[in-house]
């Protein structure tokens, strides 16, 4: 339908056609409902293992790790960790996603100006060939809208912002990681530097004990030639464990700084010693807490994706219905470009059913269906596993703490032991054996002991880890400083920016 009309006739159309958009659009894309009751895994209220105390602390989970360097060491990571910044740049392309999907359930409109020139040769009555040029100008609007009948273009921009939701989620755990992982690098290096410290001291008392068996053989003890042997051969053999020492040391350091985003120089310095604990587990730990466990959302948020997508395949069966308009002017002079007369508009409405596509559109459902169920089995999986992390590292709190009081009493018998053993071995109511045994019990005790403290420290990361957050119920405000907290689940947030 093609007509000439007045541009004020164009433009009042127009506008009363742009007036229909709210009516049309069906309402705004907003996040997919939760679809946490989809789990197919009875799960309790609360955690079954528990601390040893009664006391319910509301802590931010940095608070447990009384290390002053604690708070700048995951400032640093999370500042400049790369794969943090990777993640970071994920969420920006799933905000572009979703506004290119929001995109198409707006009209199109596009503006097109053209200029031709046409020549043409007619032959006149007396032979001659006449040459004429015609000029033509145009300016004009274009719009094309697909209707969204059934929903189908607000399902797949549902469907962007909940893939948004899940890579919004995706950061925080990475965030979380990150932290934990850094601190769990620094209480590694920390710990290999007590045990180099450790393996120094021994040394240095290995080679005064060998000071002294030498002196004796010297000045005429021949039975003492076997002790001088064996006392060289421990010495030698914690030298040897210095080295080795040292060697994890280097390379403990090394991986902690490009966490840090530094280069791998083997500079940072480290504290000298291993922290406690500030504060204990407290007794029936709400399952809710898993709720806003970063890696659990994002699984969440992709399965309302997979299910917003399931509704797109299907509705890709029926009619699809769109409208198109178009108008403008024409002229062969400039000066008449704007000229209300010459106003030429078309406006067109389409149906579309697909009748036959070689099964692709039925392989379309199957597809989605398939994707659906495999979101379905990896976030029930996923809650599954996080309860599994959660009992054990839970569970673990008090292994390590009897293990720890065991080792302690367990080092001070050594030690003891040790001196009591060199004191009768000098007076010869012992063998140098017994005095070597006594010396490596007294230093593999003292080096489980502070593996065992390190462990503590790394089980209690993992259960916040675990946690998603600290032992309070409700979720935490994001400390965007250092990363100790979360936000609230990105599926609880407003999106009204987001949607169209």
């Amino acid at each position: 339908m093609n007509a000439l009309v007045p541009a004020r006739f164009f433009a009042g159309t127009a506008g009363r056609f742009l007036l229909l958009l709210p009516l049309l659009a069906a309402g705004c894309a907003t996040s997919p409902d939760s679809q946490m009751a989809r789990v197919p895994v009875e799960t309790p209220d609360r955690f079954e293992a528990t601390g040893r105390t009664d006391s319910f602390p509301a802590t931010a989970w940095l608070t447990d790790f009384t290390d002053p360097q604690v708070r700048d060491v995951v400032r640093e990571a999370l500042a400049r960790n790369f794969d943090l910044q990777a993640a970071a740049a994920r969420v920006e392309a799933a905000v572009a996603n979703q506004r290119i999907a929001a995109a198409s359930r707006l009209p199109q409109l596009g503006a097109t100006a053209g200029a031709s020139r046409r020549g043409t040769a007619t032959e006149l009555a007396n032979g001659d060939i006449s040459h004429d040029t015609l000029d033509t100008l145009s300016l004009g609007l274009n719009l094309a809208w697909e209707i969204d009948l059934w929903g189908k273009l607000k399902n797949r921009t549902q469907a962007a912002i909940a893939d948004y939701e899940a890579e919004t989620n995706v950061l925080h755990a990475a965030r979380l990681s990150l932290a934990a992982t850094t601190l769990k690098a620094w209480f590694n290096a920390v710990e290999l530097e007590l045990q180099l410290a450790l393996a120094r001291e021994t040394l240095d008392i290995f080679e005064k004990n060998l000071t002294v068996v030498e002196g004796s053989y010297k000045r005429g003890l021949p039975n003492r030639a076997l002790d001088v042997r064996l006392t060289r051969a421990n010495v030698e053999a914690a030298r040897s464990t210095v080295e080795a020492r040292r060697r994890q040391r280097d390379a403990a350091g090394r991986s902690l700084e490009v966490l840090l985003g530094r280069y791998p120089g083997d500079a940072i310095v480290l504290v000298t010693n291993l922290p406690p604990l500030l504060h204990e587990v407290p007794p029936g730990l709400p399952a809710d807490l898993l709720h806003r466990r970063p890696d659990i959302l994002a699984a969440e948020r992709r399965l309302a994706a997979s299910l917003e997508r399931v509704k797109v395949a299907r509705k890709d069966l029926l009619p699809t219905v769109s409208l198109s308009a178009s108008g403008g002017t024409a002229s062969s002079e400039l000066r008449d470009l704007l000229d209300s007369d010459r106003v030429f508009w078309n406006v067109a409405g389409n149906l579309a059913q697909p009748l036959f596509q070689g099964g692709r559109l039925r392989a379309g459902v199957d597809l989605a269906n398939a994707n659906s169920r495999q979101a379905v089995a990896t976030f029930s999986q996923t809650v599954l596993n996080a309860f599994r992390e959660v009992e054990t590292f839970l569970a673990a709190e008090d292994f390590l703490r009897r293990e720890e009081a065991a080792l302690e009493n367990a080092a001070v018998e050594s030690i003891g032991g040790e001196q009591l053993a060199w004191q009768q071995y000098q007076r010869g109511l012992v063998d140098i054996i017994t005095v070597l045994e006594s010396q490596r019990r007294a230093f593999n005790a003292r080096s489980s002991l502070l593996n065992v403290i390190n462990d503590r420290l790394q089980n209690r990361i993992n259960l916040h880890l675990a946690l998603g957050g600290d032992f309070t119920a409700p979720p935490p405000v994001e400390d965007t400083e250092t990363g100790s907290t979360l936000p609230a689940p990105a599926a609880s947030r407003p999106l009204a920016a987001l949607a169209p």
